[in-house]
């Protein structure tokens, strides 16, 4: 571990800070001053219910629609610990590890803003399971994603107090048996605590900023495989230029049509047709030419999503929140964006509700459609030799050659014609995930949490679309990579001659060998694909090819070489 991060009342969490901490590179430590500021307002609030002896839900009254009953002071802590055993009953394989880790991250900054009533060992305690790489075990399904994520939240906690399991060195283990390893103590909850450990939205929003990292990764392949096709497919560069792109004023498409533009930056390839009268194409077909609005409108949407889950990961959600007490003349007094005075006021409301990570989960399921849908329309035409510019049906390697003994293997090869099935199958998969599952609320807990938002549905299905769209942009990649090596043993482009009477007929203008390359980033991505899945000459085993292709891909082999020599 070679970086540390304090956390603080005032703490602001970055995406970057997030990621590290997920992957286990970053020590947290709280600092003092905000741990003396959890236990003031931890004793102010104690003071308040003991001398008060108000009802509090939380604090000494029972939960959802059992608040009316009240507890009595000798069986608050064991309130709390039924209340976490009681909810721990999520169900399904276990959670990965480092969304596990991010959540827990979020409820500890979240805990440590002061506004909870918490004790700062449960701050403490959460820092240093992440410290020691303890992970609770969480099973992925069971939370609507209202009163906060209670199942999976629950699961957590459940592991701070010395009870259910955690994976912890590589291996599944009871927590207890964890904690007495590493000489380390339960935590024992107190009023209120267990409440403010599984009241909250962080789990849902763990797996949807950990879905936005991979996205991000994913739209930069997306343009990488686009770039790759406008260049083989004999496209124009035309539509992705700056002052056209300037007219309309939405960011992701300027991001798109710039990307684009570093990434086939003085192709010998493009060079080659730009004349008019060479390529005789008025307009590419929608899938080049739109490529920065559609893929665009993709970015922005996960560029929204991502400021959305952002500010809910530095957001207070638990319920009730403890509050400055209310002045004869409004609510709590602020002074410098502070509260000041006591924090005695304890208030019920809806921080916990999902549907903000509803919205945003749902606008990355969109994204993925999107781009898988414009990545098949693509592999559509490279099959097609109606519309792939001479690059045979399905581009078979024997179309293109003069040496009869190859050409006479074209009525037994398939060449690459089953990719792009495979690419409409797994596009129409991704569309079938697209249910808006956040529309469809369930009334839970006998009415009184009437309207949930199931947003941990529809982010597991963005997770579980990842390593789908990973293989949908790995079979373009394929093809554009099969169109490369062909289009570099053609001696000439195909081109049309339009005559004077409006008719056209079918040409070859002859290009040297230097002429047919990409780009010298695109050449160089192509190395890479290659090495994962070599040309095709003839027909053979394709489909671990494609899987090893579409790890490069997940695993950023392809556009962080893309966009380190693009920037």
């Amino acid at each position: 571990m070679n970086q540390s991060l304090i956390l603080t009342h005032d703490l602001e969490l970055k995406f970057e800070e997030i990621m590290g901490v997920a992957k286990g590179q970053i020590q947290l430590k709280l600092s003092d001053e905000t741990y003396d500021l959890l236990a003031k307002r931890r004793a102010e609030i104690c003071n308040f219910i003991e001398e008060s002896q108000a009802p509090a839900y939380g604090f000494n009254r029972g939960f959802g629609h059992n608040v009316q009953q009240s507890v009595s002071s000798k069986d608050l802590a064991i309130l709390q610990r039924n209340l976490i055993v009681s909810h721990a009953c999520g169900v399904g394989e276990a959670s990965p590890i480092e969304m596990v880790r991010i959540a827990m991250l979020l409820r500890a900054c979240s805990l440590a803003k002061g506004f909870s009533g918490v004790r700062p060992e449960v701050v403490l305690q959460l820092i240093g399971f992440l410290n020691h790489q303890i992970t609770p075990l969480v099973p992925k399904y069971g939370s609507v994603s209202a009163s906060g994520d209670l199942a999976p939240l629950s699961h957590i906690a459940l592991a701070l107090i010395g009870e259910g399991e955690v994976f912890y060195q590589a291996q599944r283990m009871q927590s207890a048996q964890v904690l007495s390893q590493l000489q380390l103590q339960p935590l024992v909850l107190e009023m209120k605590e267990g409440l403010a450990l599984n009241n909250g939205m962080q789990f849902t929003n763990a797996i949807a900023l950990s879905c936005v990292d991979e996205l991000e990764n994913l739209i930069q392949t997306a343009t990488i495989a686009t770039a790759l096709g406008m260049q083989v497919l004999l496209g124009s560069d035309s539509p992705y230029r700056p002052d056209l792109q300037s007219l309309r004023l939405h960011e992701g498409a300027h991001q798109i049509a710039s990307w684009l533009i570093a990434l086939t930056k003085n192709s010998p390839l493009r060079e080659a047709h730009r004349p008019y009268d060479i390529d005789g194409e008025v307009q590419d077909p929608y899938n080049l030419r739109c490529a920065p609005q559609i893929l665009g409108a993709c970015i922005d949407l996960i560029q929204r999503a991502k400021i959305t889950l952002l500010k809910e990961a530095n957001s207070v959600t638990d319920n009730p929140l403890i509050l400055e007490a209310k002045a004869e003349n409004g609510w709590g007094q602020i002074a410098d964006g502070k509260y000041i005075g006591q924090f005695v006021d304890i208030v019920s409301g809806g921080h916990f509700h999902g549907m903000p990570i509803a919205f945003a989960s749902y606008d990355l399921l969109q994204s993925m459609g999107t781009m898988s849908t414009l990545s098949n329309m693509r592999c559509a035409r490279y099959v097609d030799e109606n519309r792939n510019k001479g690059l045979g049906s399905d581009l078979r390697w024997s179309e293109v050659v003069d040496d009869p003994q190859i050409q006479a293997k074209t009525p037994i090869s398939s060449g690459m014609m089953i990719p792009e099935y495979v690419s409409a199958s797994l596009t129409n998969w991704l569309w079938g995930m697209s249910m808006p599952s956040h529309l469809f609320s369930i009334s839970t807990d006998a009415g009184q949490e009437d309207h949930v938002s199931m947003a941990l549905n529809v982010i597991w299905r963005v997770f579980d679309g990842i390593p789908r769209l990973c293989e949908v942009l790995a079979i373009e990649c394929a093809f554009a990579a099969q169109a490369a090596i062909i289009r570099k043993h053609m001696p000439y482009l195909p081109s049309k001659h339009i005559k004077s009477d409006g008719s056209s007929e079918r040409l070859k203008y002859p290009i040297e060998p230097e002429q047919r390359k990409l780009s010298a980033i695109s050449e160089d991505i192509l190395a890479v694909i290659y090495q994962s899945f070599p040309p095709v000459y003839e027909d053979r085993y394709l489909s671990l090819e494609i899987s090893a292709l579409a790890r490069d891909i997940r695993q950023k082999k392809i556009s962080t070489l893309g966009f380190k020599k693009a920037n």
